[in-house]
């Protein structure tokens, strides 16, 4: 019987399994449920073994004759279809391993519990952009040369166009220091696994990379500016904004621990306003 697209289609299922013969050892598996099965029956080692194929319509007629094929030139080779089919699923598991950036996320996950939640959150941001988002991301370790990675920071420092966190960290040529830092990092920690012989990121000084701006400090005030201020508060922005630069002068912390804070961390009984250690930049409360 010649198989067609409509018989196939059309095949019922029936009391007990059945077989729709194809050519050489193929032939579609009809099971009670209806389940239609593309399988391919051969001998190796003076055994009978039957090699599942792929399921019909996902797989057509003519892509089960082409993997039949294939097939039968491993049983031919003396390699049984579905070992060579494990040993190629571990060899890509094993190549996604040795790529960048999981090893970026074995790295980011191992200091989730070093790092303040900000700092964290702007490392993954960091490297997702610029790591995952890009050829690098996909390349094995032991492919990664130090041009690579001068090319990635020279393109993040000459950056024309900025925004999100390069904003808030004045500038991509920060950026590209800052990525800098986390790539020696990782590939350190990619050498200690044994999954790369050398960190191409040494090879790269910051000054290589990028020129930084001079840094430029916001000035004091004197005390007859500060005078000016607060009276400029008290009728200049929100109510949460003037509330929230008193707090800072009385306190003088980080403007993201500022920014930051809950209600369960003030004591208004005994005027205590306990930040705890995650949220502290050396993580002491």
């Amino acid at each position: 019987m010649k198989l067609t697209y409509p018989l196939l289609l059309n095949a019922k299922p029936q009391a007990k399994p059945y077989k729709l013969t194809d050519r050489d050892s193929m032939y579609l598996y009809v099971s009670i449920t209806g389940t239609k099965t593309w399988k391919f029956d051969y001998r190796l080692d003076g055994k009978a073994c039957t090699y599942t194929l792929g399921r019909f319509p996902d797989l057509s007629l003519h892509e089960a004759r082409e993997l039949r094929g294939n097939a039968a030139k491993l049983v031919g080779a003396g390699i049984h279809p579905k070992a060579h089919e494990r040993r190629l699923q571990q060899e890509t598991i094993a190549h996604r391993k040795n790529t960048l950036w999981p090893i970026c996320e074995e790295w980011l996950n191992d200091n989730r519990g070093n790092w303040t939640a900000y700092y964290h959150g702007q490392a993954t941001r960091f490297l997702t952009r610029y790591v995952k988002s890009s050829p690098l991301g996909t390349m094995p370790v032991r492919d990664i040369k130090v041009a690579h990675i001068y090319d990635l920071l020279q393109s993040i420092a000459k950056r024309k166009a900025l925004s999100g966190d390069e904003r808030k960290a004045e500038g991509a040529p920060h950026i590209a220091i800052r990525l800098r830092q986390h790539l020696d990092a990782i590939f350190r920690r990619a050498i200690i696994s044994g999954r790369v012989d050398a960190n191409p990121v040494t090879a790269l000084k910051p000054s290589d990379v990028v020129t930084l701006p001079p840094t430029r400090h916001n000035r004091a005030l004197q005390a007859n500016e500060l005078k000016h201020l607060l009276v400029a508060l008290s009728v200049a922005g929100t109510p949460l904004t003037r509330l929230a630069m008193h707090l800072l002068l009385l306190t003088s912390v980080r403007t993201v621990e500022l920014r930051g804070a809950t209600w369960r961390e003030f004591n208004l009984e005994s005027a205590i306003w306990a930040i705890p250690g995650e949220r502290m930049k050396m993580g002491h409360p």
